[in-house]
């Protein structure tokens, strides 16, 4: 018999959000199916910022992490370059998770390796002091944390100002069961952003399912000109798109999900 794929509202009753930091971000090398994926992700970022950084105020900027999970990583190296973020998940165990590592309480993530990594090795900042202080900077960045549903006419749930930023990771193909639906989730990120505002994403190129707690999970099977598309459609002009293959022994023999290269994507909104 084959195995039931989850999706959607699964999110809320048969995911471990715990289990899944565990075991996909106990360390900065993230799972061991993700060889160089990680460095790949980070460097991206890094550079966007780098290149990008001036074309906004950083002073009075605000970025929204949509569909973020419980997962922080996009934002270390974002915090520098924004004053605000609104982090939005969809499950209430991913935002409690987030709550607890902001307040720095008992039982929250340690994030420490992450810091670590993308201060001390990717931005090639030395000294424990760096990472650290940046830990303390991301957390007086993250101004709120509230919940999201792509599928609902307002995905915020709630009234929120335009961004100069969206940051969305893994996140879209997980949740869209077509591409239709996957178009329109874009243009509602795209409405989200003000004019000239950037939309910086992570995207899984091909993936069917990925395996985690003992279930399989949906995921979107997307190209890269399917991603084209649907920005172009939604009025974003696409700046940089990279490609970092899947391993070939974790093509050939996929163990945690048959993805075939991870893309990051960052696109500005047309201004007409």
């Amino acid at each position: 018999m084959s195995q039931t794929t989850l999706s959607g509202k699964s999110y809320l009753d048969q995911f471990d959000t715990k289990a899944y930091l565990k075991a996909f971000c106990s360390t900065f090398e993230g799972n061991a199916s993700e060889k160089g994926a990680t460095y790949f992700h980070r460097k991206q970022i890094h550079d966007f910022y780098t290149r990008y950084s001036a074309k906004w105020d950083s002073k009075s900027a605000r970025l929204l992490e949509f569909g973020g999970g419980a997962v922080i990583t996009s934002l270390i190296g974002a915090a520098p370059h924004v004053n605000q973020i609104t982090f939005a998940a969809y499950a209430e165990s991913e935002r409690q998770e987030i709550e607890l590592w902001k307040d720095g309480k008992e039982g929250a993530h340690d994030w420490s390796s992450h810091f670590k990594y993308i201060v001390n090795v990717v931005e090639q900042i030395a000294g424990d002091d760096a990472w650290r202080r940046r830990e303390e900077l991301l957390r007086s960045r993250i101004t709120a944390i509230i919940a999201c549903d792509i599928f609902c006419d307002n995905p915020l749930l709630s009234k929120q100002e335009p961004f100069e930023l969206v940051s969305t990771n893994l996140c879209l193909e997980a949740a869209c069961a077509t591409f239709g639906e996957y178009k329109e989730a874009i243009k509602k990120l795209a409405g989200l952003l003000k004019p000239g505002g950037f939309l910086v994403m992570l995207i899984v190129e091909r993936e069917t399912f990925y395996l985690f707690g003992g279930k399989k999970w949906f995921c979107l099977y997307l190209t890269q000109e399917q991603v084209q598309e649907a920005l172009t459609e939604a009025g974003m002009a696409i700046l940089v798109m990279e490609r970092d293959p899947a391993p070939m022994d974790q093509i050939q023999n996929p163990t945690v999900s048959d993805y075939k290269a991870l893309v990051f994507v960052a696109a500005q909104k047309v201004v007409f």
